[in-house]
């Protein structure tokens, strides 16, 4: 297939990787939070929950959108639904998806239990379980994370005090995916403090919620984390085939700018 205009190839964009340990894992991901209907959508929430949860193969829809772009990884929250449309995108496409799978609040043991049924490359812990910084808790689970041998690490939705408390407690994590935008939004810090709270950790970083739940132009957004230099990957949602196209073809060249191949 010919590449769209302005797109890079599909055997480039798959080839858009981050070494951690052992695993590959790529630097663009499809995120899945309009999946569930997160909160920060606020107005939208309730109509993408109705549209994707409800109807999981418009999910499917999305991620088969994601593979014809070259973007064949999924950063997965664990619901039912959401492992049941990556198990039906796998069958239209006949290749398996690259998981970097997101385990709790409710069932963390289980999830990473589901977890092992997919090519999961890297196991994080939902930020609800991270920001109550019960390193006893964490570090359990991390270890039970660790049991399915790839990478393990931690979600958070306050970047800047948990990054200090990372540093603080010295805690055995592989990577850390955080939220990052021009804005600010959902966010305790401006971006340059949480840039500058990356660098002393030391660790590889996968952004989350680049887009400030849509306020931002994608590639503007995407520019702006790339100049940050401390964003390595990004989970990025996307609620139509039209936003996928426009989304994941800004991040492919964003990055491949940054890093090549």
């Amino acid at each position: 297939m010919l590449a769209r205009p302005g797109s890079l190839p599909k055997y480039l964009v798959r080839q858009l990787q981050i070494q951690v340990g052992k695993a590959r894992i790529p630097r663009i991901l499809l995120g899945t939070s309009p999946f569930i209907g997160a909160g920060q959508f606020g107005s939208r929430a309730a109509s993408y929950y109705a549209h994707f949860y409800e109807n999981p193969e418009n999910m499917v829809k999305i991620m088969l959108k994601a593979a014809d772009l070259g973007v064949t990884g999924v950063q997965v929250l664990s619901y039912p639904r959401i492992f049941e449309a990556v198990k039906a995108a796998e069958r239209e496409l006949e290749e398996r998806l690259t998981v970097v799978g997101t385990v709790g609040p409710s069932d963390p043991l289980g999830n990473i239990q589901a977890l092992q049924n997919f090519k999961t490359v890297a196991i994080l812990l939902h930020g609800s379980i991270t920001d109550k910084r019960n390193l006893r808790e964490i570090s359990g689970l991390l270890d039970e994370a660790r049991a399915a041998n790839c990478p393990v690490g931690v979600a958070t939705h306050q970047p800047l005090s948990t990054l200090k408390w990372l540093l603080e407690t010295k805690l055995d994590i592989d990577l850390v995916m955080l939220p990052v935008n021009r804005l600010g939004m959902f966010m305790d810090a401006e971006p340059p403090k949480i840039a500058e709270a990356i660098g002393r950790l030391h660790k590889p970083v996968i952004g989350k919620k680049v887009l400030a739940a849509g306020y931002l132009n994608p590639q503007d957004a995407l520019n702006y984390v790339a100049l940050l230099r401390c964003v390595d990957a990004v989970a990025l949602g996307v609620a139509s085939e039209r936003e996928a196209e426009e989304t994941l073809i800004a991040a492919a060249k964003v990055f491949y700018g940054v890093f090549g191949v």
